[in-house]
């Protein structure tokens, strides 16, 4: 394996993420990847596949994963953390948004969600002042003009009737049962909302999820 593969640089984001020593050197594409995070409201995918940045209204931006450690590591070290491995959320204030973007009036709440196969990292506008909530808002969806439909890896119980689908009609806010005696809306856990992939009611993929291999169906 050679040691640009993006499976190393995944291996080592989660070692960082468990705590491990890490010695930050000059990356400017690291130094890039935190603008692009910091100019808007953003979800990132860090995974054995690869590191993608998603924003507000769909847009998508695929980064090298060589620069993946240096990312997370620069935003726990200006928020002065370090991680046992668990999920974080803390808040980073407009000074620390200057230092590690170089964007005025960039004050954000900040999530990084490990796991084994995927890490999760949100960004979003504070909506009042302190900490961040548990989880993050939804991003915004890519279109309001069609029928979007969540496609999963694995199915999904609708917590109102019980009935298991890998596939829900997704609205900004929640999604929908399709079972014939539910149509109930719920709000998924938000790993579950990011890694979905999400399709138009003619079957094109609006948003591909980078983390797992694609679905067909």
């Amino acid at each position: 394996m050679l040691s640009n593969d993006p499976p190393v640089h995944f291996a080592r984001v989660r070692e960082i993420l468990q705590g491990a020593t890490f010695e930050p050197r000059p990356n400017s594409r690291a130094s890039s990847i935190l603008r692009a995070l910091f100019t808007g409201e953003t979800d990132t995918e860090i995974s054995p596949r690869g590191f993608v940045v998603r924003f507000a209204g769909g847009g998508t931006i695929p980064y090298v994963s060589e620069a993946a450690p240096a990312t997370i590591h620069a935003l726990l070290a200006r928020a002065q953390i370090c991680p046992q491995g668990q999920a974080l959320a803390f808040r980073l204030e407009d000074e620390d948004s200057y230092a590690l973007a170089g964007l005025p009036d960039a004050a954000r709440w900040v999530w990084v969600m490990p796991g084994e196969d995927v890490v999760l990292v949100s960004l979003r506008r504070p909506t009042s002042a302190g900490p961040p909530p548990a989880e993050p808002p939804p991003l915004p969806l890519p279109s309001k003009l069609k029928k979007l439909y969540a496609h999963l890896a694995q199915p999904l119980a609708c917590p109102h009737c019980a009935r298991a689908s890998s596939v829900y009609r997704a609205t900004q806010e929640t999604w929908v049962c399709g079972g014939p005696r539910c149509g109930q809306s719920f709000s998924p856990p938000h790993r579950v909302r990011a890694l979905a992939e999400l399709r138009d009611d003619a079957g094109g993929t609006v948003r591909e999820t980078t983390a797992r291999a694609k679905i067909y169906r």
